[in-house]
């Protein structure tokens, strides 16, 4: 027969207590950080007024890509200073031309634009430069515009006698949502 010590019964059960105490505890250091990571992507955000303005720019004779991608870049980055309402500004190459996207939260971003590139507008001069590289072809919008739009594009088209068509795609369905 043993005899076992009603002692060293309850000193071996505090010890064990304490074992899985440390492994329950190590376990959730462990598991914790990977828990907080699992779901940190915010919740996307739908723009249901985006408004994407497609411009079809010919480069004009004598301007080499250097110059360019350099104009190209000053415009962009002055856009993304000053018009906090434009979720998107690029210039792609398409053969022999140039397509310009921009993107607008709604139609009051894109008429922002259109004040800021008329005379006595922060970008005037740079549009004027643009003028000077590119000649512009056509201009398509597409979007969730209303009939303001069309009218300012039609009365700024009219007052710095502009061209070129001006194209309107209302938006049938769809969606736009930021990454952010």
């Amino acid at each position: 027969i043993i005899y076992i010590d009603q002692s060293i019964t309850e000193l071996n059960n505090i010890v064990m207590i304490a074992k899985i105490k440390k492994l329950v505890l190590f376990t959730v250091a462990l598991l914790l950080p990977v828990t907080l990571n699992a779901d940190t992507d915010p919740p996307k955000k739908y723009i249901p007024q985006e408004v994407i303005v497609f411009v079809t720019l010919k480069i004009n004779e004598n301007k080499s890509m250097d110059e360019i991608k350099a104009f190209t870049k000053k415009y962009s980055e002055f856009v993304d200073k000053t018009e906090p309402d434009s979720l998107g500004w690029g210039y792609h190459q398409s053969g022999d031309k140039v397509i310009l996207i921009e993107r607008y939260k709604n139609e009051d971003g894109n008429i922002l634009t259109i004040e800021n590139i008329s005379p006595g507008g922060i970008r005037h001069q740079l549009m004027n430069n643009q003028l000077e590289i590119f000649t512009i072809e056509k201009v398509s919008v597409f979007g969730a515009f209303t009939q303001k739009l069309i009218d300012y594009h039609a009365a700024t088209a009219k007052k710095l006698n502009f061209q070129f068509p001006i194209e309107h795609h209302p938006m049938i369905s769809g969606y736009s949502r930021n990454a952010k």
